[in-house]
């Protein structure tokens, strides 16, 4: 006797199936939408999206690491638990270069990436893995600024939020304002204090707040502070550096981001890193700060103290305890607590790296997305 088929006339019950999609890559699951109208209405419904996105979160063989930077080659990216190369993904993001020349990511959550172009008033967000973007509008503030963009998701409303900061040429005054995907329009934010962003995109994103290391417009001694956006409340609070780690560590050095400071992710907490040898020839032995994102009277706890043994220009992201190091044209991994290092990705001497993004493949959209370049040649 053959099985008892559903309405769909497929062998496997309903619970059975969804279960089998939701665990598929992505480029599978975009092939079989086109089986039958059923599967394409269930591929594409908002729960198979969340029950993917949290099978890909929880399968480290669906997560990467891409570093680029703003020449025409394409980026490098690799498997961040073995650091084996991810070939198909690199052509995935070289059609990056769509959005235009000298691009920036502003970041990455559950497999979409905020990007940002040559003028600032140029935001995309794109979902490499469906490939499917969608460009922002123009922000409210349009005059001449010190811009800044952050990208994040406000898990309380299911909502992908672009927040740019900015000071004011003319006068200093610093001007806020949101975007919501929900909405799909910007929101001018309260800020009450003034300050000046350094880097075109924030610092780092984590558990759903957007941070930056600024400079105190109120203040003559190039302060450095801690800007960080929530992206449920919507608030913007400025946070003083640990007063302990300045005394070791130059302000000048967290403010143009020197090899004697930077910012990083955590185990999913914004932290500060600060190299207190007071010599270039010194041992290198950093302090690292975690910022809780709390009502605690003080927002800065010590963590531990690590010696970094290798020579590099920049550090990139940690991810699970190893730093992703630049030095020269190399890409390299550090590991904090066994002091191994590999070098996972050999570009020419010229390659000038700018960022590395941790990504997590998804199948996730917004309202707007469509077709990127020639990709809507071959997609409805």
């Amino acid at each position: 006797m053959s099985p008892k088929r559903n309405r769909n006339n497929s062998c496997l019950p309903e619970g059975v199936t969804v279960e089998i999609l939701s665990r598929l890559p992505v480029k599978a699951l975009l092939r079989f939408k086109c089986v039958c109208t059923h599967w394409r209405t269930l591929i594409s419904s908002p729960f198979i999206t969340s029950l993917h996105l949290n099978r890909s979160i929880s399968n480290p063989t669906r997560h990467s690491i891409f570093v680029h930077d703003t020449d025409e080659y394409p980026p490098l990216s690799f498997v961040p638990v073995t650091f084996s190369p991810i070939e198909n993904f690199d052509s995935l993001l070289y059609k990056a270069y769509c959005f235009g020349q000298d691009i920036m990511y502003a970041g990455s959550i559950n497999g979409l990436l905020c990007i940002i172009g040559r003028t600032p008033d140029c935001i995309s967000i794109w979902n490499p893995s469906t490939r499917l973007s969608k460009t922002l509008p123009p922000g409210k503030y349009r005059g001449p600024s010190n811009i800044s963009c952050g990208f994040g998701w406000d898990p309380i409303a299911n909502d992908y939020k672009v927040v740019r900061i900015g000071s004011k040429c003319e006068d200093g005054k610093t001007w806020a304002e949101v975007w919501s995907a929900n909405s799909e329009s910007w929101r001018e934010i309260k800020v009450d204090r003034n300050f000046i962003p350094l880097r075109r995109v924030c610092d780092v994103t984590v558990e759903g707040f957007a941070h930056w290391i600024v400079r105190d417009g109120n203040n003559t001694d190039m302060n450095p502070l801690v800007a960080s956006f929530d992206m449920s409340t919507e608030v913007l609070q400025l946070v003083p550096v640990p007063e302990l780690l300045l005394r070791l560590v130059p302000k000048t050095a967290i403010l143009v981001g020197e090899r004697r400071a930077f910012c990083m992710n955590w185990k999913e907490t914004f932290a500060l890193a600060g190299r207190v040898g007071p010599e270039p020839e010194s041992r290198k032995i950093y302090q690292v700060w975690t910022m809780e994102n709390s009502a605690r009277k003080e927002p800065w706890i010590k963590k531990f103290t690590f010696e970094l043994d290798v020579e590099f220009e920049r550090l990139m992201c940690s991810v699970n305890g190893k730093f992703v190091l630049v030095r020269g044209g190399e890409v390299i991994l550090y590991d904090v607590e066994t002091r191994e290092t590999k070098t996972v990705g050999i570009q020419k001497d010229s390659w000038l790296v700018l960022q590395a993004d941790y990504y997590v493949e998804s199948l996730v959209s917004i309202k707007g997305f469509t077709p990127l370049g020639e990709d809507s040649k071959k997609m409805e």
